[in-house]
């Protein structure tokens, strides 16, 4: 019984944890607010078949929602 209790919350921190990218490591924010844009652009990376193009498609994502990648900024997807 304690596990059904332990469980979500486990979920539940291990998503907080996770982060794509900084937001200081991009620039705009006249579209979409940054974490809005970030997790749209998290929801559509399982649809892109081949992993070594996600990290471009989740920058062409974000751009799509206004913020564009700073040079030397990182993306851990």
């Amino acid at each position: 019984m304690k596990l059904r209790r332990v469980a979500p919350i486990a979920v539940l921190l291990a998503l907080a944890g996770c982060e794509t990218t900084n937001s200081s490591d991009w620039s705009g924010g006249q579209g979409t607010p940054f974490k809005q844009a970030e997790r749209s652009c998290n929801e559509l990376l399982p649809m892109v078949a081949k992993e070594e193009s996600r990290r471009d498609f989740f920058i062409g994502c974000m751009q799509a929602l206004g913020w564009t990648l700073k040079p030397g900024g990182s993306v851990n997807l």
